[in-house]
């Protein structure tokens, strides 16, 4: 079988998808094929059942779909690779932050198809949620094809190439604050007394029927947050004592550094 997507690269991010392509049961593994610099990377694929390639020209020869998955340092040491057995018909995936799509089309001609995303680990679960911008060359049916393979682990956004930097902490950075704040929280319930294996899972059970909340419930963060800001309660007293230690500045600068750091990328 000649397979449908094909990953350069196999690192976290990839075995993230993965498994939620997997999940999903959209793509049997014969349909995705892999190529990693490491041969024991390799090997591993291969015995899980994916299409293994030993070179990146054999894999991006005559592939449909190709994600980029490499970091914005090693791009430019392959990209001459791609460019010699790239086809007209092929779109690129690319997740290297920063790189914009006009980067690839200077250097693998105009007509190249690219589209630029930003990806996040619990695609893992099945619960990605991928920020995408598409170079002007990807057709409807071309984007479709794109659709349905990041749909088959999370959810898809559209965002303009200009934004593609500012939306980085939005999505593809977000779950480490969230694994931050989780850890955290769990050292201080056990320095309390409390098990910290309840306390994970009480704490992330929280934070997944909160999300599910502002996702589904209609009303929005604001409000939600209001619903808990009860006059002399332990919540207020809590929230009150991180708006004095300064918490929506801490926000407000790592989401800066976030973006700025993305765009430093850009020029390497």
């Amino acid at each position: 079988m000649n397979p449908t997507v094909r990953f350069i690269g196999a690192g976290n991010i990839v075995k993230a998808m993965l498994g939620g392509v997997a999940m999903s049961g959209c793509y049997a593994m014969e349909q995705i094929g892999i190529f990693d610099v490491s041969q024991q990377v390799r090997d591993d694929y291969k015995k899980e059942g994916y299409m293994v390639f030993e070179t990146i020209e054999d894999l991006v020869k005559g592939a449909p779909l190709v994600v980029v998955a490499v970091t914005p340092q090693v791009i430019g040491l392959i990209i001459d690779q791609i460019k010699s057995v790239l086809s007209e018909e092929t779109v690129l995936i690319s997740l290297a932050a920063g790189i914009n799509n006009i980067w690839y089309q200077q250097r693998l001609g105009e007509s190249c198809k690219v589209v630029r995303c930003m990806p996040t680990l619990p695609a893992q679960v099945g619960l990605g949620a991928f920020a995408v911008s598409s170079a002007d060359t990807i057709t409807d049916t071309d984007f479709c094809e794109v659709e349905k393979f990041l749909s088959s682990c999370g959810i898809i956004e559209e965002i303009p190439e200009t934004l593609m930097c500012e939306v980085v902490p939005i999505n593809g950075s977000a779950p480490a604050y969230f694994y931050h704040m989780a850890h955290v929280i769990v050292e201080e319930a056990g320095k309390m007394g409390l098990d910290k294996k309840i306390v994970l899972r009480l704490f992330a059970q929280t934070m997944k029927g909160s999300a599910e909340m502002l996702m589904n419930s209609g009303m929005s963060a604001e409000e939600l947050e209001g619903k808990l800001r009860l006059p002399g309660g332990t919540t207020i007293a809590a929230l009150e004592k991180m708006d004095e230690l300064g918490f929506d500045t801490c926000l407000k600068e790592g989401i800066k550094a976030c973006v700025d750091r993305c765009k430093v990328l850009a020029q390497l």
